[in-house]
């Protein structure tokens, strides 16, 4: 049950990680956006990041990236690692260095 929830979510932030991406690049390209080269523009960027539509983005997206990626590292250690307390050492070892690097995705789009 717990592990078909967790591929669930997985399948789940995959089609997010899709949409959000698709999302982003298109604010870049001629279509939706300034274009590629204005869209880099220090104008732009410090507009862009002073929006609190661009801050939900990023935060999304971020969220999105990291609990997807971890969620594939850890089945993929799963897989060779059977000893259920390795497991849990290795669960809480993910969980922490997923806050750190959650917090320290969050401080640029915070400050």
């Amino acid at each position: 049950m717990k592990e078909s929830y967790i591929r669930f979510i997985q399948y789940v932030l995959g089609a997010a990680i899709v949409i959000l991406i698709l999302l982003h690049l298109s604010l870049f390209t001629s279509f939706i956006g300034p274009g590629y080269e204005e869209g880099l523009s220090w104008e732009t960027v410090s507009q862009r990041m002073a929006s609190p539509f661009y801050d939900m983005l990023y935060t999304l997206l971020l969220f999105a990236l990291l609990t997807h990626g971890f969620i594939g590292i850890r089945n993929i250690i799963f897989e060779y690692v059977t000893n259920q307390r390795t497991r849990v050492i290795i669960s809480w070892t993910i969980w922490i260095v997923y806050i750190i690097l959650l917090i320290y995705g969050m401080l640029p789009i915070i400050s």
